[in-house]
């Protein structure tokens, strides 16, 4: 216990930022994740007070046991007393401000007046949305009593896996500068699809593409895009991209992947293209495997007869030979557009996370 003269117990700041980051790390490469109804309603209180104090002080608990969860200030001499409000301030807003601000803006949550208490069960009489700050001691009272580093830690997860599906559901700030050109567009891709993503980046990149050339050639009506992990046959699509013309035909169907395709690649697509009666294909993908290049060669023959096109180009190829075309316009057109596409079909943070990190290089 720190008496008169005897410094505070501070928990390790460094230590406590990249334990934050390591667990930040595995929830957004991470598919679901469950947590309590409870941790869920205060992550997405409309109060920000409550949104910051249940991650800084779960993470301050973590790191170090012998704090009280529950202490807000410095207090008088109680057992378990901290420094909330600097660790915070340390910690938790600059990872907040790395992440969209997810918890609000707030550059100092523990000077608003919610949170200017000794310790989060006093003076609850007092409070506006008493019942959420009622939940708010139910959990950090769990944490505190059972004192399990273990079970501590699965708290934090579980905060950290509701703060990622509130971010999931924010929109993201892409800040593209007033001119971009061809070489930086196209290193900011590469540098982009170079993690592989389960598809997700590379058919935001092709969507962002085709939606540059719609609008700047006026080739097609619109383009139809579907998630990443949507079945074709579910869809009713023949691809992951379909372009249409002004008839409403699909003038071209393109399929992303995000490594060098094989023969059972093209006999899947050419099947979907006889299904769907398309007569061009595109194969956005980052090759062909060398073993099976003559299959591939011999399968687009085959179609060609049968009456379909295929093609294969990288992203870069398409880019190198589309961009120049439409005009130093359709290259900031295009990076913007990116964004609009991880926004809207809701890709996982960590990739649009990524997308937002290689604009503010620039």
């Amino acid at each position: 216990m720190a008496g008169p003269g005897r410094p505070l117990p501070r928990p390790d700041r460094a230590a406590a930022a990249l334990k934050l980051d390591e667990l930040w790390e595995a929830v957004l490469n991470q598919e679901g994740g469950d947590y309590p109804p409870d941790i869920g309603r205060l992550v997405n209180s409309g109060q920000t007070a409550i949104r910051f104090c249940l991650p800084a002080q779960v993470l301050g608990k973590l790191v170090d046991p012998s704090l009280d969860a529950m202490c807000l200030q410095k207090g008088d001499g109680t057992a378990g007393r901290w420094d909330p409000r600097g660790f915070a301030a340390k910690v938790i807003v600059p990872w907040n401000r790395d992440n969209q601000s997810v918890l609000g803006p707030s550059g100092d949550p523990y000077v608003s007046n919610p949170l200017r208490r000794p310790r989060v069960d006093a003076g609850l009489n007092q409070m506006d949305d008493r019942e959420q700050w009622e939940t708010l001691c139910k959990v950090l009272r769990a944490v505190e009593e059972t004192n399990d580093p273990g079970l501590t830690e699965q708290v934090f997860r579980q905060v950290l896996t509701a703060i990622r599906d509130r971010l999931r559901d924010l929109t993201f700030t892409y800040v593209v500068p007033s001119r971009v050109s061809l070489r930086q567009a196209m290193e900011l891709v590469r540098i982009y699809v170079r993690e592989r993503s389960g598809g997700d980046r590379g058919l935001a990149i092709a969507a962002a593409l085709f939606e540059t050339v719609r609008k700047h050639l006026g080739l097609y009506r619109e383009i139809r895009r579907n998630v990443i992990n949507a079945a074709d046959a579910a869809t009713n699509s023949a691809a992951d991209l379909e372009c249409i013309g002004n008839d409403g035909a699909v003038r071209l169907a393109v399929e992303v992947k995000e490594r060098r395709i094989g023969g059972a690649d093209v006999q899947d697509i050419v099947a979907k293209a006889r299904l769907h009666g398309i007569k061009e294909f595109l194969i956005c993908a980052d090759g062909i495997l060398a073993a099976e290049q003559e299959a591939v060669e011999r399968s687009f023959a085959v179609a060609w007869a049968s009456g379909t096109n295929l093609y294969q180009l990288t992203t870069a190829d398409l880019m190198r030979s589309v961009l120049p075309l439409m005009g130093e316009d359709s290259v900031r057109d295009f990076v913007a557009e990116v964004g609009r596409q991880l926004d809207t079909f809701g890709t996982q943070p960590r990739h649009r996370q990524a997308w937002k990190t290689l604009l503010d290089q620039l």
